[in-house]
């Protein structure tokens, strides 16, 4: 089939199969989400369906999506997409090269426009930030990448703590913290691949390193001091602020959460039991008001400030989530930036913020869709 000059295809990872009662029912990953996309798309005007890599053919051409009906998604042939979503997340080895070959092979049958791009590891977006100018470098985490046992040693007597993540990762996946505990040894917590948490109290700095190494493997690690990110309960937080490009291609702030996790925990993720709030919300409890509204303007004006770098350094981009950490004084920090970021943060909230972060990146394509970039060399910053 023909390409469609209006036409969005979703790129998600894969396709599951299961019974619903006597039905054959089909869902994909975040699909809630690509179902409130494709019940906006319907009342934008946007032709919308979401693909896997495994649904094009290579030698004829056509492209197998699936479209959402009252009964669910609806298997179907569909014309090549003029702009693709990509919401594939981090994907194992035995799947980039069908997903680049997807992409390579969409490309040659019909020029097309990739909406949102791909940020690279930790290392990479903290040294966009540092060149950014000197707010921006400032919330940059003191950081190292991990080196072996005896550079892990040195870094811990240096930082008196270690709090290490995937230079990759999301979702709190695959964090390990180490401290010295109070009875003695060093206590090394986290959470694995599948979130799970652990926790294992090791004689001494050495053992503990001896086992941080062990588990990170051959992942590449971000090493940082534990930084006092912690609510007035122990429980870890961060500040996700949300930024998305408008129908005119403009930057703007849709919103920010708190996110909680659970009290002793390492992680504030939502995916490891977390939960959100508003940010103001929860600042005004860490901080008091006052205090609570300077440091939520500061992170809005700096969430727009970082999209901005980020576009710089990396490419174009639809919408990025940005994690920022709090200190009791209210020092901030740009933890990560996320080029696929959820929207569960914001599920609850009330004042229509849900639905701005679906209908966003469809203006966004609709734009896209009607002419060329309009993010040429810098964009517009504007706040919701």
């Amino acid at each position: 089939m023909r390409g469609n000059r209006s036409s969005v295809g979703v790129l998600v990872s894969d396709i599951h199969e299961g019974e619903d009662g006597r039905e054959q029912r089909r869902t994909f990953p975040e699909d809630s989400f690509l179902a409130a996309l494709s019940s906006r798309a319907e009342e934008l005007g946007v032709d919308l369906y979401v693909f896997t890599p495994g649904g094009l053919d290579p030698d004829s051409g056509i492209l197998t999506g699936y479209v959402r009906e009252s009964c669910g998604w609806s298997e179907r042939e569909v014309p090549w997409p003029a702009v693709i979503y990509d919401r594939c997340g981090p994907l194992v080895a035995g799947r980039i090269r069908p997903y680049r070959n997807t992409l390579s092979r969409l490309a040659a049958l019909q020029p097309h426009v990739v909406l949102n791009g791909w940020l690279p590891g930790k290392s990479a977006q903290y040294d966009a930030l540092r060149r950014s100018g000197a707010e921006l470098a400032e919330l940059v985490p003191p950081s190292r990448p991990l080196a072996g046992r005896q550079a892990l040693c040195e870094t811990a007597e240096s930082y008196g703590s270690l709090f290490l993540k995937p230079d990759g990762g999301m979702q709190g996946r695959g964090v390990i913290s180490a401290a010295p505990a109070a009875e003695g040894g060093w206590l090394v917590r986290g959470r694995d691949g599948g979130s799970r948490p652990f926790r294992s109290l090791q004689p001494d700095l050495d053992a503990a390193a001896a086992l941080i190494c062990r588990l990170a493997g051959r992942t590449r690690y971000v090493v940082q001091p534990c930084l006092p990110l912690c609510d007035r309960l122990g429980r870890p937080f961060d500040i996700r602020a949300l930024v998305q490009k408008d129908g005119r291609g403009e930057w703007r702030l849709t919103g920010t959460a708190m996110r909680r996790g659970r009290p002793g925990g390492v992680a504030s993720n939502l995916h490891g039991g977390g939960e959100a709030i508003p940010a103001r919300d929860g600042l005004s409890m860490q901080l008091g008001p006052a205090a609570a509204d300077a440091v939520a303007a500061r992170i809005d004006r700096l969430a727009l400030a970082a999209a901005e770098a980020a576009e710089s350094s990396f490419g174009r981009f639809a919408e990025l989530g940005l994690d920022f950490g709090v200190e009791p004084d209210g020092r901030l920090w740009l933890l990560e930036m996320n080029s696929r970021p959820g929207r569960e943060a914001f599920s609850g909230f009330a004042g229509g913020t849900a639905r701005t972060a679906v209908e966003r990146p469809l203006l966004y394509a609709r734009l896209l869709c009607g002419g060329p970039s309009p993010t040429p060399a810098g964009s517009s910053l504007v706040r919701n």
